[in-house]
């Protein structure tokens, strides 16, 4: 019997299938989880194996199942602005909360040049540097990652209705009846000049909010007009806010669709000499952590992103085991949270 040492030794194959009673081919396709060998046999020799120290090794299974072991997924932002959206980061965390125990790796890119994004697409699928993609902020006119995807059969699951049918996995809520109780509530309080602080308009769900935030201000025969197009950071908040009070009969409430734009908007407030709720009602959506903490709390519209991002991953990793979807999944819908940031309408 060799003598132990303070470095771990190798366990060759051919100690497994002597101890297991089995050929050294046999161990092979256990220990590297080909298909061919029953579930009660692999579960033996990875037994025998587990108890003569061997662990698994993810380069060699990759290199034998020609697999990546990697999850991707590129953000088209500023780095600093991503730091600061508590939505893609919660989302990222629940990400990495399932693919952690399944020696899965997350393989991020923030790209910010024009071209850059469909470039790291491609770079990707290309390379086999990742087995499946999670795809987020789909574009309004078309959608070239999505064509890359499906040019190179590689799995994804998409946070929102892609531009063409899928078997692959399509997670899909419904945020109309959250945006028809903020207007309801608004509309409750008697405010009939409701501005929108909007996303980037070239992403479908930034557009979408917004023209259903426009119905439900039409609905109610009220001017559905007032929108700014900002790009949910602070600056762009504080800019849109300065510019929407600016006006000469200025809205009494500001619904924004995000909520580090809607506290820099209540800031830019403050700056300006109004109060919160009494001559500006505020609205955002994401329900961050610190909204509920703020001095007045903020009114605004809770998501899920930590529990997007499990079950993501989740339907992602039977994706790329070979699993198709003929129908979207659909996940907790964004729920109404009034605070105190939104109250009766101040006539001035």
């Amino acid at each position: 019997m060799s003598e132990t040492t303070g470095r771990r030794q190798s366990v060759r194959i051919s100690d497994v299938a002597a101890a297991a009673g089995v050929s050294k081919a046999l161990v092979s396709y256990a220990l590297n989880d080909r298909p061919g060998v029953k579930e009660s046999t692999r579960a033996h020799i990875v037994s025998v194996a587990r108890s003569m120290g061997w662990t698994p090794s993810l380069r060699g299974r990759a290199l034998s199942s020609s697999r990546a072991y990697a999850i991707g997924l590129v953000f088209e932002t500023l780095p600093e602005t991503l730091a600061g959206d508590q939505y893609f980061t919660s989302l990222m965390a629940g990400l990495q909360s399932v693919l952690s125990t399944s020696q899965y790796s997350l393989v991020t890119e923030v790209v910010h040049e024009p071209g850059a994004e469909v470039a790291a697409y491609r770079r990707l699928a290309s390379e086999g540097r990742v087995d499946g993609m999670v795809l987020v902020d789909l574009h309004r006119d078309g959608d070239p990652r999505f064509d890359i995807l499906v040019e190179h059969e590689l799995a994804f699951v998409s946070l929102g209705r892609p531009p063409a049918a899928t078997d692959m996995p399509v997670m899909l809520y419904d945020e109309s009846d959250a945006i028809s109780d903020v207007i309801e509530h608004l509309a409750s309080l008697g405010h009939k000049r409701i501005a929108q602080v909007v996303g980037p308009q070239a992403g479908v769900s930034a557009r979408v909010r917004r023209e259903l935030y426009q119905r439900e201000l039409r609905e109610r025969g009220l001017d559905d007009s007032w929108w700014v197009e900002s790009d949910y950071t602070a600056i762009g908040g504080r800019a849109a806010t300065e510019r929407l009070l600016a006006h000469e009969d200025p809205p009494t409430a500001i619904i924004y669709s995000n909520d580090l734009m809607a506290v820099a908007g209540m800031g830019t407030a403050f700056q300006s000499g109004l109060r919160i709720p009494e001559d500006l009602s505020v609205v955002g959506w994401d329900d961050i952590t610190v909204a509920q903490y703020l001095h007045p709390a903020l009114s605004t519209v809770t998501q899920h992103p930590f529990e997007d991002g499990r079950l993501a991953a989740a339907l992602l990793l039977e994706a790329v085991d070979g699993r198709r979807f003929s129908e979207p999944v659909w996940t907790q819908n964004p729920r109404f949270v009034p605070r105190e940031s939104t109250g009766p309408v101040s006539f001035r």
